[in-house]
């Protein structure tokens, strides 16, 4: 039976990833802060254990018997003198006790924009990427096996763009998305698991076709939801929306800036050789979540 230790298992993409890795018989341990969110939010057949990325005693308890991990954090700020970071301090930390305890296999989430940067247009860099890079570098001296999913944009996040009577999308979005999912994630981190081959290896992970935001949220919205609409706002209106902080404000206008001049390529052929191949339409998706 395949195993894995998943840290980050109760987000959006985490808790789906968490559920359908154990629909597939894999033995999942999910290492988690809140334990009673967990066990609402995951099944009765994932272990539940408590563990903080900021404090490595509770890591020490929480990984042991692991072998393979999977990362899916994220950054929701770019204060690169934060003093924590879970990208990068809570990321450091898991990395140390991992290999303390002789964890064989590290594998992480991380965005397409990391591995191509030729894709940004105008030259941007994220600077979300600045705050992963010394985990990243710490990752590939620790002489841990690792893994890294650079991965597009993913149509799980679709709802949250749905308020009101309209599907939300701020800032001009013309060039092509290779739009990927949960479900075609789960085949590839499956695949990936005791996999010699994926091991110290980055690989992309996108759909087959590519495509404008617009389109995708169109086609999204012809089976989740046909009686919305798709409408499009300039990026002057994040000031407008009511997030809580400046800081919020800035953090999503870089992030929309950086993604309205990405211009995707397909460059996954060589991740599905090893991983395997997306399988499923922007359609075929949006079909799992009104099951």
């Amino acid at each position: 039976m395949k195993e894995i230790t998943i840290i980050g298992a109760t987000g959006v993409l985490g808790s789906s990833i968490t559920k359908k890795l154990s629909q597939k018989g894999v033995r999942v341990k999910a290492v988690v802060r809140d334990i009673n969110k967990a066990k609402k939010l995951l099944p009765e057949t994932v272990e539940i254990v408590y563990g903080d990325v900021s404090d490595k005693s509770s890591l020490k308890e929480a990984l042991v018997g692991s072998e393979t991990i999977y990362l899916n954090l994220n950054t929701t700020t770019w204060d690169e003198n934060a003093p924590f970071h879970p990208e990068r301090e809570g990321i450091i930390n898991v990395i140390d006790v991992s290999k303390e305890l002789g964890v064989k296999h590290i594998m992480q989430i991380v965005g397409i924009d990391l591995s191509n940067p030729e894709f940004a247009t105008k030259g941007m860099i994220y600077k979300t990427n600045l705050i992963r890079k010394p985990a990243i570098e710490h990752m590939k001296k620790s002489g841990i096996n690792y893994t890294y999913l650079h991965c597009s944009v993913f149509l799980d996040s679709f709802p949250t763009f749905i308020q009101g009577e309209e599907f939300a999308i701020i800032g001009n979005h013309q060039y092509p998305v290779y739009f990927t999912n949960t479900i075609d994630l789960t085949e590839n981190i499956y695949n990936t698991i005791g996999n010699a081959n994926a091991y110290n290896q980055s690989f992309t992970i996108q759909g087959r076709e590519g495509i404008s935001f617009s389109e995708a949220a169109q086609r999204f919205l012809s089976v989740y939801a046909p009686d919305k609409k798709v409408s499009e706002y300039p990026m002057e209106t994040i000031k407008h929306i009511g997030l809580p902080s400046e800081e919020d404000e800035q953090f999503m206008e870089h992030m929309l800036t950086y993604v309205e001049q990405l211009k995707e390529e397909q460059v996954s052929h060589s991740t599905w050789e090893i991983l395997g191949e997306p399988k499923l339409s922007i359609e075929e998706f949006v079909e799992t979540l009104l099951k």
